[in-house]
C-alpha cells in the first residue's frame, strides 16, 4: 500500500493550507479527506496535481533503496537508544533531514516515523518539530504490525512521560506488554522498554514494579558491558527503595552503581550517585554524613562546570542546615547560590526556579517580610511551569506563614491547593477514598 495520501496531508498541514484549497479546482473536498486518509487510491492524474499545487517533487525511488534506508535508520536508532550520544544522534540524522525524504511504502513510512520520533525525544527537540512527527504516530491505524505496534506504544508512552503525564505514559507502555514474550523484540529492545516502563511506574509510586522492571533491564545492560545503562538502573532501583524506606538496599545498590562509576571513570555519574547518598542520609536525620556527601559531589559539579547541577546540590545543603535551623550556615549558602545565578549573566533565566527556592530559604531565614511576597511569585512561576511538587511544598509554607499572621481565608485557599495536588497524586477526587 501507497503512502502518497499521508505525505499529501503531513505537506498540507505543514503548509497551514485547508483541504479545500487544496483540492479546489482538482477535486472535491470529500475526494482529497478520502486521500489523504488513505480509504481510495487516486489516479496519477489526480497525485500530480496536487502535489504540483503543494509545490513538492516525489521522485519514484525503488523499493529496494527505501528498505535501505529503513535499515539505516534503524541501526541508528538502536546505537542512539543504547548509547545515548546526542552529538552522534544529531550528526547522523543530517543525512536523513539534510533532504526530504518521501517513502512511498506505506511500512515504510510508519517506520521513518516511528524511529525518527523517539531519536528527536532523545535530543530533546523543540516541542513544535516533535508535535508533527507526534501527529503522524498517533494516529497510525492502518494495518501494521506487532513490532510496529509495540515500538509506538513505548514512544508515544515516551512522550507522555517526558511531558510530565505519567498515568497517560503508564496506560500507553502498558499496551506494550503483550509484545514482549512473543520472539519479535530484540534483546536489547525489551531491555530499553523495561528501562522505560520502570521509570513510570516510578512517577506512579508503583515502586515494586519500578524495581522488577529495572533489575531486568539491568541484567541486560551489565551482560553486554553497557555500564552507562546499568548505573541508571541502579540509581532507580536505589531510588525506589529510598520511597519503601528500605535504607540499607537503596545503598547498596548506589554502592553498586558508584563501583562502576570508579571502575570505568564515568565522572559525572559520580557527582549523581554521592548526591543520592546525600538525599539518603537526609531523609534518615543524618544531616553531617548527607552534607558530606553534597560536598563530594559539588567538587565535581564545580571541576566540571555543571551549573545546574551545582546549584541542586547547594539548595539540597540548605535544606540540611534549615532543618537543623541554622540560620547562619542557610543565609552563607544561599549567597553562594545566588551568587552563581548572577554570574551565569548569559542563562540566568535558565535558573530562575533555583532563584526562587533561594530567595525563599534566604527571606524565611532572615524572617523578612517580603516572604508573602516571594512565595507568591513562586508559586504563580511553578504553576506555570506545571512543576506541582514545589507547588505544593510552598503553598504548605505560604498557608503555615499567612496562618500565624492570623489572616486565616488567606490562608486556607493556599491549604486547599496543596490538598489538591495531594489528591491528584494519589489518583482520587474524594477525601472518602484516602
Amino acid at each position: 500500500m501507497s503512502s502518497i495520501g499521508h505525505i499529501i496531508k503531513s505537506e498540507r498541514l505543514n503548509q497551514s493550507m485547508k483541504q479545500t484549497t487544496l483540492a479546489k479546482g482538482i477535486c472535491s473536498t470529500s475526494y482529497l479527506s478520502k486521500i489523504e486518509n488513505n480509504l481510495t487510491v487516486p489516479s496519477e492524474e489526480v497525485i500530480t496535481f496536487l502535489l504540483k499545487k503543494l509545490n513538492i517533487e516525489i521522485n519514484q525511488v525503488s523499493n529496494e533503496k527505501e528498505n535501505k534506508v529503513i535499515v539505516s535508520l534503524c541501526e541508528l536508532y538502536k546505537t542512539g537508544i543504547l548509547k545515548r550520544d546526542k552529538e552522534f544522534i544529531r550528526e547522523s540524522l543530517h543525512k536523513f533531514t539534510s533532504q526530504k525524504l518521501y517513502f512511498l511504502q506505506l511500512n515504510n513510512y510508519y517506520s521513518y516515523h516511528i524511529y525518527m520520533f523517539r531519536l528527536l525525544l532523545i535530543l530533546d527537540e523543540e516541542k513544535d518539530i516533535l508535535q508533527s512527527t507526534f501527529n503522524v504516530i498517533a494516529k497510525i491505524k492502518d494495518d501494521i504490525d506487532d513490532k510496529q505496534k509495540f515500538i509506538i506504544n513505548l514512544n508515544l508512552g515516551l512522550y507522555h512521560y517526558l511531558n510530565g503525564n505519567y498515568q497517560d505514559a503508564l496506560n500507553q507502555l502498558e499496551k506494550s506488554l503483550k509484545f514482549i514474550n512473543n520472539g519479535i523484540n530484540e534483546e536489547w529492545e525489551i531491555a530499553d522498554f523495561n528501562n522505560v516502563l520502570s521509570l513510570t511506574y516510578f512517577k506512579c509510586n508503583e515502586f515494586f514494579n519500578a524495581i522488577n522492571y529495572a533489575s531486568k533491564s539491568l541484567l541486560y545492560y551489565k551482560d553486554n558491558l553497557l555500564f552507562e545503562r546499568a548505573i541508571d538502573n541502579y540509581i532507580v532501583i536505589g531510588i525506589a527503595h529510598k520511597k519503601m524506606r528500605k535504607y540499607e538496599e537503596a545503598e547498596k545498590n548506589y554502592n553498586l552503581a558508584g563501583k562502576l562509576a570508579i571502575d570505568y571513570r564515568l565522572i559525572n555519574y559520580e557527582e549523581v550517585i554521592y548526591q543520592n547518598l546525600g538525599s539518603l542520609y537526609a531523609i534518615q536525620g543524618s544531616h553531617e554524613k548527607a552534607i558530606e556527601f553534597y560536598n563530594l559531589s559539588l567538587k565535581i559539579k564545580e571541576e566540571g562546570c555543571n551549573t545546574d547541577g551545582y546549584l541542586l546540590t547547594i539548595l539540597s545543603v540548605i535544606k540540611e542546615y534549615s532543618k537543623q535551623s541554622d540560620h547562619q550556615q542557610v543565609l552563607e549558602w544561599c549567597k553562594k547560590g545566588l551568587d552563581k545565578i548572577v554570574g551565569e549573566k548569559n542563562s540566568s533565566k535558565e535558573y530562575i526556579s533555583y532563584y526562587f527556592h533561594l530567595e525563599i530559604y534566604k527571606n524565611y531565614h532572615n524572617s523578612t517580610d517580603e516572604l508573602e511576597m516571594i512565595l507568591k511569585e513562586a508559586i504563580n512561576y511553578f504553576e506555570q511551569e506545571q512543576d506541582e511538587r514545589h507547588v505544593q511544598k510552598y503553598s504548605i509554607l505560604l498557608a503555615d506563614y499567612l496562618f500565624k499572621q492570623n489572616k486565616f481565608k488567606a490562608a486556607s485557599l493556599y491549604y486547599q491547593k496543596s490538598n489538591q495536588i495531594l489528591f491528584k497524586q494519589k489518583f482520587i477526587n474524594k477525601w472518602e477514598d484516602l
